[in-house]
C-alpha cells in the first residue's frame, strides 16, 4: 500500500470518528424554567389536589391516588392511626428526592420539618365506611449556600394511616409561549371591544414518570426516539394549525439529548437514576430577534413512550 492511500485511509477513518462523536447525543442540563412564560400549573395538570413545580418536574398528588397504588386501607378510628412522629420520620426527603431537587434547581437544597396535620384525603368506596385520613407532613426547603428559594418553598408529603409513605406522582414537563395576532376591532361583532395584547397559546409537553421506567423491557435507538417524537410534534402542530388558524407557525428540529433523573435508592442505598430522551424544537421567526424563540422539548421514553403534547389557550380562562 503506497503512502498516498494510506493518508486517504486514515482521513477517511479519521472523518468518520469526527462524525460519530457529532451525532452523539448531548447530556440534557437546562433544567430551569421561566415561570413568567408558563400557564398555570391547573391547566398543565387539571386532576390533581396537589400540584407544585421543581425545574421541569412537577410533583402531584391525584385526589384517590392511594386507590390507584394498591394501597388498600381501611378506615382507622384517629386514635389507631400511626403517631405523627413516626409520620414524619417516613415522610423525610431521601437522598435520591434531595439529589433530583437539587439538579433542577441547580443548586443543593436543605429541606427542615415545618408541621404535620391530619387531613381528609379521598374516601374508602364503601357508603358503610368513614372518611379516610392521611398525614399531610410539610417540608421547607432552603438552599444551603443562601439566597432566595426559586419556586416553592414548602413541599407536602403524605403518609397513609398504617405508616406507609405516598409517593408523589412525577411528570417532566416544558412549554413555550407563542403569541397570535392581535384581535381586530370590529364594532359590530364585539361594541365593548377592549384594546388587548396578543393571546398566547402553549405548546405543552407532559410525561409521567414511573419506577418501571428505571429498567424499561426495551430501549429504541436515537434514530427510532427521533422519529417517534418528531410524529407526535407533527400531529400537534396539525392540530395547532387547525383549531388556532396559526399557519405561520413553523419549527424546525434542533437536537437530541439524553437526560438522566435522579429517582430513587436501591437496597444498597446507592441512587437510581431513571433515562429520558429530550427531543428539542425551536418555532422558525422570519424576523431577526435579540433573543432568539425558546427550545420546545418533547420528552420521550426510553422504550419509546412520547410525552403528552396538547396546546393549552389562555383565552380558554375566561
Amino acid at each position: 500500500m503506497d503512502v498516498k492511500r494510506l493518508l486517504l485511509l486514515l482521513t477517511l477513518f479519521a472523518a468518520g470518528e469526527i462524525a460519530a462523536v457529532a451525532q452523539a447525543p448531548t447530556e440534557f442540563t437546562e433544567w430551569g424554567m421561566n415561570s413568567d412564560q408558563m400557564p398555570r400549573l391547573r391547566e398543565i395538570d387539571p386532576n390533581s389536589s396537589y400540584v407544585i413545580r421543581v425545574g421541569h418536574v412537577l410533583l402531584t398528588y391525584e385526589p384517590d391516588d392511594w386507590k390507584r397504588r394498591g394501597l388498600k386501607q381501611k378506615p382507622l378510628k384517629l386514635e389507631s392511626m400511626v403517631r405523627v412522629g413516626k409520620a414524619v420520620t417516613i415522610s423525610e426527603p431521601d437522598v435520591a428526592f434531595r439529589a433530583l431537587v437539587n439538579q433542577q434547581l441547580g443548586q443543593r437544597q436543605s429541606f427542615q420539618f415545618q408541621k404535620a396535620r391530619l387531613a381528609h384525603w379521598g374516601d374508602s368506596g364503601d357508603e358503610s365506611e368513614t372518611a379516610l385520613y392521611q398525614w399531610e407532613v410539610v417540608w421547607k426547603r432552603f438552599p444551603i449556600l443562601g439566597g432566595l428559594a426559586e419556586g416553592p418553598e414548602r413541599i407536602k408529603v403524605l403518609v397513609n394511616s398504617q405508616g406507609t409513605l405516598i409517593p408523589h406522582d412525577r411528570y417532566l414537563i416544558d412549554t413555550v409561549p407563542l403569541f397570535l395576532p392581535k384581535p381586530v376591532f370590529d364594532p359590530e361583532q364585539n361594541p365593548l371591544y377592549r384594546k388587548t395584547t396578543r393571546p398566547r397559546i402553549w405548546p405543552c409537553s407532559k410525561l409521567k414518570l414511573e419506577a418501571a421506567d428505571v429498567r424499561p423491557q426495551k430501549r429504541l435507538s436515537p434514530s427510532e426516539i427521533e422519529k417517534c417524537a418528531r410524529q407526535a410534534f407533527d400531529k400537534m402542530v396539525e392540530r395547532l394549525h387547525g383549531i388556532y388558524k396559526a399557519e405561520s407557525f413553523q419549527f424546525r428540529f434542533v437536537n437530541l439529548q439524553t437526560a438522566k433523573l435522579p429517582w430513587s435508592l436501591n437496597a444498597e442505598g446507592q441512587i437510581e437514576y431513571l433515562h429520558v430522551w429530550a427531543v428539542q424544537f425551536q418555532e422558525v421567526r422570519t424576523e431577526k430577534l435579540e433573543i432568539p424563540p425558546e427550545l420546545f422539548t418533547v420528552w420521550v421514553k426510553e422504550d419509546g413512550t412520547v410525552a403528552d403534547l396538547r396546546p393549552i389557550d389562555e383565552r380558554d380562562r375566561n
